[in-house]
């Protein structure tokens, strides 16, 4: 409590000063780019989800939470307090930092760096004969050194670093079925024109090789064609879609996540080297699996969409009766389209 005083203007009035308050840093941090290790360089947006939180960015991605700690942090002498800052950066994806400051703490508390992820990139081109630049399909492209995983379609979960991936060897069996409705994307369900010997854990095929995206069968039933799925499909297929039965084989081999992996994400980047058909993210009841390699189409275009987390690989382009060709290739995470063409000779 402080000492009274008197203040006069017109009338006496008797004044206590009851609290002293100082605008203080709670918090300091930084925003650090995953691939380069290197602060963001960008104009970040800074949203601390407790009231009274001011944030605050200075040179080098250092950031900072002011606030009057006597008002927004009223019990910290012998409580502790948690909240989180949302960081929006352009050419990034959105990053959460938990901040937790302990009882008694000293401000301002030190919290380790927020690592921002680049926002993913399509990764585009061609493949020609180099002769006469008439297409070539059914090239393979792939990263060379089968630890930079280029799927053909993107992931349906997110999967921590460490989660198993196993190599597996993909292959389609039965005939070709047909979509007898159109299959929203978001749907977990989707009817075909024969269901004939379907059956729970039964693997299945949407689409073209292209973009063939593979789900389990959860249950049939209950009307005549109708599959219900373990997971609701990512993208939207059309009346008369292509759907065809696949079998995996293996595992051929075994890996993990050298880094954890995001919903949509089209690569995965993997400890020791995988090489097969296909690859399944092994993580319980988020368990998916997928086609692995671009493939070209009659046109010669093969695409990759969502490449994420790859700082640079070499990235090669195999086909029947061609030689191998290998470029190298270092993500323009600010171009969202990133190109490489091939032109294989005999």
């Amino acid at each position: 409590m402080g000492a009274p005083h008197q203040i006069v203007k017109e009338r006496v009035y008797t004044v206590v000063d009851d609290i002293t308050s100082s605008y203080l840093a709670v918090f300091t941090s930084a925003l650090l780019d995953e691939l380069t290790g290197a602060p963001v360089r960008a104009i970040v947006s800074l949203r601390a989800d407790l009231p009274g939180i001011s944030m605050r960015q200075a040179d080098g991605a250092l950031i900072a939470g002011a606030a009057y700690p006597e008002l927004v942090l009223p019990d910290l002498a012998t409580q502790a307090y948690s909240f989180h800052v949302l960081a929006i950066a352009p050419g990034y994806r959105d990053a959460s930092l938990t901040v937790n400051i302990p009882a008694g703490s000293s401000l301002p508390v030190a919290i380790a760096p927020l690592i921002m992820r680049r926002t993913p990139v399509r990764l585009q081109g061609r493949v020609v004969k180099v002769s006469d630049r008439s297409p070539i399909g059914s090239a393979t492209v792939f990263g060379t050194d089968h630890k930079h995983l280029l799927l053909r379609t993107p992931l349906r979960f997110s999967h921590a670093g460490g989660v198993t991936v196993n190599a597996i060897s993909l292959s389609n069996t039965g005939s070709v079925r047909k979509l007898k409705t159109a299959a929203p994307r978001g749907t977990i369900q989707i009817v075909v024109d024969n269901s004939g010997g379907l059956g729970p854990g039964d693997h299945l095929q949407l689409g073209s090789d292209i973009a063939a995206e593979i789900y389990e069968v959860n249950v049939m039933g209950p009307d005549p064609g109708e599959v219900q799925l373990t997971a609701v499909i990512a993208s939207s297929f059309a009346k008369d879609t292509a759907v065809q039965q696949v079998t995996a084989a293996g595992p051929t081999g075994m890996s993990t996540l050298a880094r954890s992996a995001d919903v949509g994400d089209g690569s995965l980047v993997v400890l020791s080297a995988l090489n097969d058909s296909g690859v399944e993210v092994s993580d319980g009841a988020a368990t998916e699996l997928h086609w692995l390699n671009a493939i070209s189409g009659s046109d010669g275009y093969y695409r990759v969409n969502a490449v994420a987390g790859i700082r640079s690989m070499d990235v090669s382009c195999s086909a029947a009766s061609f030689t191998t060709a290998v470029q190298s290739w270092f993500p323009e995470y600010s171009d969202p389209i990133n190109v490489i063409d091939f032109r294989l000779k005999p």
